[in-house]
């Protein structure tokens, strides 16, 4: 049986589900300082690869923190 969550995009009436079961790495990364000043350079973003190292989707978080708690709540581990 597959893991979904829902994912809702800011600013946009779009959702995605994305299929958990799907994931094998979690890459968490800040925000480059070409994209971003100020506040938002404590912003980061958790990239999720399939085993096959293609990208599943990529969740933008305002602090390490919260994409920490994202994965540990919906994986089940700590990064």
């Amino acid at each position: 049986m597959s893991r979904f969550v829902r994912i809702d995009k800011e600013s946009s009436q779009k959702t995605v589900l994305l299929n958990l079961d799907l994931v094998a790495t979690v890459e968490l990364a800040q925000q480059s300082d070409l994209l971003s000043s100020g506040a938002d350079s404590r912003k980061v973003y958790a990239t999720f690869l399939a085993a096959d190292k293609t990208a599943i989707a990529t969740l933008h978080f305002d602090s390490s923190a919260d994409a920490n708690a994202w994965v540990e709540s919906h994986l089940g581990v700590q990064l």
